[in-house]
C-alpha cells in the first residue's frame, strides 16, 4: 500500500493505518462518552421540582422516632369534656389518643380511627397554693404546667426528665424521672377524671374507683379518655450538682451507701458509657442554700441547641465520638460548680436531642427494670447483648424508682434500677430487624431477673414476653372489657395485645416473611412506573403515524427527574429515607436519561434526515419497530424489562423485511439503528438480569392483603375475586394472595363488585393511585387525597394525575371513578404497589 507525501510514494504498513483508524475511532468513541457523561449529569443536575411543595398527608400521626407513620380516619382537637362527648355520641368507630406523641411504636394512633389530639385541651384549672396542688387539663405541657407554678416557688413532684410531654400522655404511659425517694409518676397523682366510651365521666382515685385509677394511669389510653387531673406539688428548692465517676461494678454499693436514703438528693441519674460499659458517671443533684450559678428559673424555650445536636451525631458516629464524649467532653462539661433551681433542671427541653433529619437515621430509646439487687447480673448480660449484636448505644442511663404495688399494668413491681437505653438506628428493614433482635434478648434478660420492660417504644415483644412481664394484663383486659365493651380505645400498642385484637393472621404473616412492606414505597414507586408508563406513552405515540424524531425524549427525562423529586418530598414527610430504593432510583433515572440522551440526539439527527428522504412515510422496518416497542410496553408491566427478547426482535427486523425497496436509506438506517439499540439492550439485559436475581433471588409476583366479609354474620363464604388467592382465615379476617405490577391494577377493581372489604394490603393502610384524564379534570368528588399532576410529555391536552386512598376506601374510590369516568373522560392508570 502507497501514501502520496510530497512527490515520493512511501510504503505504509497496512497494520500501523488499520491502527490508526482504530485509535480516531476509540477517539471519538471516547470522546462520544465524555460528552454524553457531562450532558448526563448536567442534565440530572438541572431536572427536577426541588421547588416543589408537598401537600401534607392526609390525617397522617406520627410520633417522635418518625419510624410509625399511621393514617387515621379524622382529627378532632377538644378543647372541653363536652367536645369529646360530642363526638363519641356522633360516632361508633375506633378512637384513639394522642398527646405530645412522645411514645416511639404507635401508642397514640390506630389505622382509620377517629384521633383525639389532646394538645388544646390544655388549661390550668386550680392551683392551691397551701395545699401544694394542681388541677389541669391532659393536653397541658408540663413545661406551660411550670411556668404556671414556678410564680408560686411550687415545682412539679414527679416527671420524666424532659418537659415537652403532655400531662395526659404521662400519666398513660405513668413515667418516672430522675426523682430519689419516689417512684413512678401515679405517686404524686391525688385523683383523676376518665371519660369512657359511653360519655360518662368518672372521678378516680387512691380510694374511689381505685380499680379505674390504677388501670387508667399506665393504662395507654385503652380504658378511655383522661380529661383531668389532679396533682401534688412540690416547693422549688435549689439543687447543686455533684458528680463522681466510677467504675460499674462499684454502682450498687455507692448507690446504697450514699445516694438512696440521703434525703438531700433531689435528681439522681448514672450514666454509663458504650462501647465498653465498664464505667458511669453518678450525676446527683442535692438540696442546697447557696445561690443558683443560673439566673433563669426556667430553661428558655427558644434555647438554640445547635452544639448539642452536633455533639450527639459526634457521639453516635464512632467508638472515637464515644471515647471523646467520656474522656473530654462530659469531664469539661461536669467541671464547674452548678447550683439551679428545681424547675430549671427539671425543664429539659428534647429539642437538644433532636436531629435535623431522621430520614437515614434515627435514634430511639428502650427501657428495662430489674430489681436493685439484681443490678450487677444485668449489667453483665446487657453488656453482652449490646456488644455481641454491636449495637449502636449512646448511653445508658440508671434511674432508681420505689416500688408500685397498686397500677395494674406496674413496671416497679419492686424496688428497681431502669436501665435507660438511648442509642441510634438506621431506618430501612436490615436496621430494624436489628434492633429488635438485641431488644428482644434485653427483655429476656429482664424478665429472667424479675423485671419488666416498658411499654412506650417500639413494639417488637412478643405477646408472651409482654405477659411475662405484665402478669397482671389480664385483670386490666377484664376491666377494659367492662368499661370498653365496644373495644372502641385502641391503638397499636392494645392491636397487638389485647385479645379481643389480636391478629388471628399473624403468624400466617409471619411465615410468608414477605407480607410487610414498607408503606412509603407506594410514594417511591412513582417515578420506578413511570419508565413503564413512558414506554406506552412512546409506542402510542409511534401507532398515531408520528414522526419518532419529534417525540419529546428530553422531556421525558425531566419528568421522571420532576416524578423522582416530588416522590421523595412527600415521602419524607412521615416516612424513613428507604436509602436503598432511593439508590435504585437514582441508578435507573441516571441510567435513562444517558439512553434519553443518546436516543433525542440521534433521533433528531440522522433520524430526522431519513425520515425527510422518506418523505415522512414509514417504511416496513418503522412498523416492525413499532410492533416491538407496543410489546416491550406491554411486557413490562407485569414483568421486569430485562425479560424482553430484544435479541428476538432484532433478528426479526432482519428476517421479516427486505434488505431493498422504497426509501432504502431510510429501511437502512432503520435496520442499523434497531439493530444497535436492540442489541446492546439485549447484552444490558442480560447483565442486570444475572445481577439481579444473584442478589434478591427470584422476584415475588405476589402481594398480600387481609380482608373481610363485608357481612360478616353470612353463612356463604363470598368467592374470591378473578386472580386472587385465599391462603389462610382467622375470625373474620382472610389472608389474600395478589399479582403484583400491572396485574395488581387490573385485578383490584375487582374487589369493588365483590362482597369483601379490604383492611390492609402488606400492612398498609394508604396507597397512591394515578389517573389519566383531560387537563383539568374534576377528581374532587373521589375518595382520595390529589398529590399532583404532570402534563404527558406527548399531548399537553392530558394530565396524569397522583391521588393517595385510604386502602380502607380503595374498593369506593375505584366505584365512585368508574361512575365519573365517561363524565369526565378519566381513568384509571395504575395503583402502586410497595
Amino acid at each position: 500500500m502507497y501514501k502520496l507525501k510530497g512527490s515520493r510514494f512511501n510504503r505504509v504498513n497496512p497494520a500501523q493505518l488499520l491502527w490508526r483508524v482504530f485509535r480516531v475511532l476509540a477517539s471519538i468513541l471516547i470522546l462520544l462518552i465524555v460528552v454524553l457523561a457531562v450532558s448526563t449529569a448536567v442534565t440530572v443536575l438541572r431536572s427536577g421540582d426541588d421547588s416543589f411543595v408537598p401537600p401534607v398527608l392526609p390525617l397522617t400521626v406520627n410520633d417522635v422516632g418518625k419510624l410509625n407513620a399511621v393514617r387515621v380516619g379524622q382529627v378532632l382537637r377538644p378543647e372541653s369534656i363536652a367536645d369529646v362527648q360530642a363526638v363519641l355520641a356522633s360516632t361508633s368507630g375506633r378512637v384513639s389518643i394522642g398527646g405530645g406523641r412522645f411514645s416511639q411504636g404507635g401508642q397514640t394512633a390506630y389505622p382509620d380511627s377517629l384521633h383525639l389530639d389532646m394538645r388544646s385541651f390544655n388549661k390550668v384549672l386550680n392551683i392551691d397554693t397551701a395545699a401544694k396542688t394542681v388541677t389541669v387539663q391532659p393536653g397541658i405541657r408540663w413545661r406551660d404546667l411550670q411556668a404556671a407554678i414556678d410564680p408560686h416557688n411550687l415545682a412539679i413532684k414527679i416527671m420524666q426528665t424532659y418537659a415537652n410531654f403532655t400531662v395526659g400522655g404521662s400519666l398513660s404511659v405513668n413515667v418516672h424521672g430522675r426523682y430519689i425517694g419516689e417512684g413512678p409518676l401515679v405517686g404524686s397523682v391525688l385523683r383523676l377524671k376518665l371519660l369512657l366510651a359511653d360519655g360518662s365521666v368518672v372521678d378516680a382515685s387512691p380510694n374511689t374507683n381505685a380499680d379505674i385509677f390504677y388501670g387508667a394511669i399506665g393504662g395507654y389510653g385503652g380504658l378511655g379518655v383522661i380529661v383531668e387531673a389532679t396533682l401534688q406539688l412540690e416547693d422549688n428548692i435549689a439543687v447543686e450538682r455533684r458528680v463522681r465517676v466510677m467504675a460499674t461494678e462499684d454502682y450498687a454499693q455507692h448507690f446504697r451507701d450514699n445516694v438512696r436514703d440521703n434525703s438531700d438528693v433531689v435528681f439522681h441519674n448514672a450514666d454509663i458509657y458504650p462501647p465498653h460499659y465498664n464505667r458511669l458517671r453518678d450525676v446527683s443533684w442535692l438540696a442546697t442554700d447557696k445561690s443558683p450559678t443560673v439566673a433563669e428559673r426556667l430553661i428558655p424555650e427558644d434555647k438554640d441547641y445547635y452544639w448539642q445536636v452536633k455533639t450527639a451525631e459526634f457521639v453516635a458516629s464512632s467508638n472515637f465520638g464515644k471515647w471523646t464524649r467520656e474522656h473530654i467532653i462530659d469531664p469539661v462539661w461536669y467541671y464547674p460548680e452548678r447550683v439551679e433551681w428545681r424547675n430549671y433542671e427539671a425543664s429539659y427541653d428534647v429539642a437538644e436531642l433532636e436531629p435535623k433529619d431522621r430520614s437515614e437515621y434515627s435514634y430511639g430509646l428502650r427501657e428495662y427494670f430489674v430489681p436493685v439487687e439484681r443490678f450487677d447480673e444485668f449489667h453483665v448480660q446487657m453488656r453482652d447483648i449490646f456488644q455481641r449484636n454491636k449495637a449502636n448505644i449512646i448511653n445508658v442511663s440508671v434511674r432508681h424508682a420505689k416500688a408500685d404495688p397498686n397500677t395494674i399494668l406496674n413496671w416497679a413491681k419492686t424496688e428497681v434500677f431502669a436501665f435507660v437505653v438511648y442509642y441510634r438506628q438506621g431506618t430501612d428493614a436490615a436496621a430494624k430487624k436489628a434492633v429488635s433482635v438485641w431488644s428482644s434478648e434485653m427483655i429476656d434478660a429482664a424478665i429472667s431477673l424479675g423485671g419488666a420492660y416498658y411499654l412506650p417504644y417500639q413494639l417488637q415483644a412478643s405477646p408472651e414476653q409482654f405477659l411475662a412481664a405484665y402478669p397482671k394484663a389480664t385483670d386490666y383486659f377484664a376491666l377494659k372489657r367492662r368499661l370498653d365493651p365496644n373495644n372502641r380505645f385502641v391503638n397499636l400498642l392494645w392491636a397487638k395485645y389485647y385479645p379481643k385484637n389480636r391478629d388471628l393472621l399473624a403468624q400466617s404473616k409471619t411465615d410468608l416473611g414477605n407480607y410487610y412492606r414498607s408503606e412509603e414505597q407506594t410514594f417511591l414507586t412513582i417515578p420506578e412506573w413511570y419508565l413503564v408508563f413512558q414506554p406506552k406513552e412512546y409506542a402510542d405515540y409511534l401507532a398515531q403515524g408520528r414522526d419518532p424524531s419529534n417525540f419529546p425524549f428530553y422531556e421525558s427525562i425531566e419528568e421522571y427527574w420532576v416524578l423522582y423529586d416530588r416522590a421523595i418530598a412527600i415521602s419524607r414527610q412521615s416516612y424513613p429515607a428507604n436509602t436503598e430504593y432511593r439508590t435504585m432510583l437514582r441508578v435507573i433515572g441516571i441510567s435513562t436519561t444517558l439512553e434519553y440522551l443518546a436516543k433525542g440526539a440521534y433521533e433528531g439527527s440522522i433520524g430526522r434526515f431519513t425520515r425527510w428522504t422518506a418523505s415522512g412515510e414509514d417504511t416496513e422496518e418503522d412498523k416492525l419497530i413499532q410492533q416491538a416497542h407496543r410489546a416491550y410496553s406491554e411486557l413490562i408491566y407485569d414483568e421486569p424489562w430485562y425479560e424482553f427478547d430484544f435479541a428476538g426482535w432484532r433478528d426479526r427486523l432482519w428476517a421479516e423485511t427486505s434488505l431493498w425497496g422504497d426509501h432504502p436509506l431510510r429501511k437502512w438506517e432503520r435496520k442499523l439503528f434497531f439493530s444497535a439499540e436492540f442489541g446492546l439492550k439485549s447484552l444490558y439485559a442480560k447483565a442486570i438480569k444475572y445481577a439481579a436475581q444473584s442478589t434478591y433471588g427470584e422476584t415475588d409476583k405476589r402481594i398480600y392483603l387481609t380482608a373481610q366479609r363485608v357481612i360478616s354474620n353470612s353463612i356463604r363464604l363470598p368467592k374470591e375475586p378473578d386472580g386472587v388467592e385465599m391462603l389462610a382465615g382467622g375470625g373474620d379476617d382472610f389472608l389474600m394472595s395478589v399479582p403484583r405490577r400491572g396485574d395488581f391494577t387490573k385485578t383490584m377493581p375487582r374487589f369493588a363488585s365483590d362482597e369483601w372489604a379490604i383492611s390492609d394490603i402488606s400492612g398498609n393502610h394508604q396507597i397512591v393511585v394515578s389517573l389519566l384524564g383531560l387537563a383539568g379534570a374534576d377528581v374532587s368528588g373521589l375518595a382520595g387525597r390529589e398529590l399532583f399532576r404532570s402534563v404527558l410529555v406527548s399531548d399537553d391536552e392530558r394530565e396524569r394525575i397522583f391521588v393517595l386512598v385510604g386502602v380502607a376506601d380503595l374498593t369506593r374510590f375505584l366505584e365512585a371513578l368508574a361512575s365519573k369516568a365517561s363524565e369526565q373522560q378519566i381513568e384509571l392508570e395504575h395503583i402502586f404497589d410497595y
